[in-house]
C-alpha cells in the first residue's frame, strides 16, 4: 500500500473533509466580501487564456528559472534524476493538467517557500484513458478551470510534478474547489528518457465535476490529446455557451467575465446551479480520496 504524504495542517484537512454543501457555504462567505473588481482587457485575456502557456517538454524549475531537461548537461540531468525526480528523493508524483503545469503558476505558488522547496522536476508525457475537461464552476477571474475525467482510449498531454510534501501542501492550499486523492494503476508515458516510472499519481479533481453538454463531458481544446471521445471547446466557446444559458441568449463570454468581476458571489449563485445540474462527478474505481479525517494512512 502506497503511504500518503502527511498533511499536518488541521484547517486544510478540515477543508478537504468538507461535504460539497458545507464547502459552498464556506466559499460563499469568503466571496461575499470580494466587492466589485475592475474589469480590464488583461483580465479578460487571462480568463480566455487559461490554462496558460507551459513548455511542451520536461523541465526543471528552480525558483523562477526554467531549464528544459533536454538542454541540461549530463551531470545536471543525473542530479535531477537522483535528487528531484522519483520517490527515492522523498518526492511524490503529482499529476498536473491545468495551470499547475505552467512554470509561472508554480513559481508564484512556491514563492513563499524556502529556497530548497522552490525546486522541482516537471516530467511531460501522455496520460492514458483520461481526458482533461472543464470543471463545472467558474474561477474568481471568470474561466472554467481544468479537471480530469475517465476516457477510454484517450491519451492526453499532462505532466508529473515530483513534489516534496511541503510543495504538495502549498499546492493543496491553492486548489480551493478541488479534492486531493490518488489514482492507482495509471499509465503515464513520459517523454523524458530514464524518467522514474509511475504506477500511481496524486491528483486534484474538481468538486463540481466535469462540465457536460448533451451528456458528454467537454474537453479543453487548449490541452492536446489523441483519441478524444467527445467534444473539445475553447475557453471562449465554453463561456459563450454558459453566458447565453445563464444570462440570456445575447450574453457572451465577455459578459460572463464582466459579471464575475462586478459581483462574483451573485454570478456564481446563478452559474453554479446550472452547471451542477448536468455535471459529471469524478468516478473511477482506481481513485482514493485523501484520508482527510485521519491525516494519513
Amino acid at each position: 500500500m502506497t503511504a500518503w504524504p502527511l498533511i499536518g495542517e488541521a484547517e486544510l484537512l478540515a477543508r478537504l473533509a468538507m461535504s460539497d454543501e458545507d464547502f459552498i457555504a464556506l466559499i460563499s462567505g469568503w466571496t461575499r466580501g470580494l466587492g466589485r473588481r475592475a474589469f480590464t482587457e488583461e483580465i479578460y485575456a487571462r480568463a480566455l487564456g487559461y490554462p496558460w502557456p507551459r513548455p511542451a517538454r520536461s523541465y526543471l524549475l528552480d525558483g523562477e528559472v526554467v531549464a528544459p531537461l533536454d538542454e541540461l548537461d549530463a551531470a545536471a540531468r543525473t542530479r535531477v534524476a537522483t535528487e528531484l525526480a522519483g520517490a527515492a528523493g522523498g518526492r511524490h508524483p503529482l499529476l498536473a493538467f491545468g495551470s499547475n503545469g505552467s512554470p509561472e503558476t508554480l513559481a508564484l505558488k512556491f514563492a513563499h517557500l524556502r529556497e530548497p522547496e522552490r525546486r522541482l522536476a516537471v516530467i511531460a508525457g501522455d496520460l492514458h484513458d483520461f481526458d482533461v475537461g472543464a470543471a463545472a464552476g467558474p474561477t474568481l477571474y471568470g474561466s472554467l478551470p481544468a479537471t480530469i475525467f475517465p476516457s477510454t482510449g484517450t491519451a492526453v498531454r499532462t505532466s508529473v510534478l515530483w513534489v516534496t510534501t511541503v510543495q504538495l501542501v502549498a499546492l493543496t492550499w491553492t486548489e480551493l474547489s478541488y479534492r486531493l486523492g490518488r489514482l492507482d494503476g495509471v499509465r503515464f508515458s513520459a517523454d523524458e528518457p530514464g524518467a522514474p516510472p509511475v504506477d500511481h499519481v496524486y491528483a486534484f479533481v474538481s468538486r463540481w465535476g466535469a462540465h457536460c453538454v448533451d451528456g458528454d463531458a467537454v474537453a479543453l481544446q487548449a490541452i492536446p490529446a489523441t483519441g478524444r471521445a467527445g467534444p473539445a471547446l475553447t475557453q471562449e466557446q465554453l463561456l459563450d455557451q454558459i453566458a447565453a444559458t445563464a444570462f440570456g441568449p445575447s450574453a457572451r463570454a465577455r459578459d460572463l467575465v464582466q459579471r464575475v468581476m462586478d459581483d462574483f458571489s451573485a454570478a456564481a449563485a446563478t452559474i453554479l446551479p446550472i452547471l451542477r445540474a448536468t455535471a459529471r462527478p469524478f468516478a473511477c474505481e482506481r481513485w482514493t480520496p485523501y484520508p482527510a479525517a485521519q491525516g494519513a494512512a
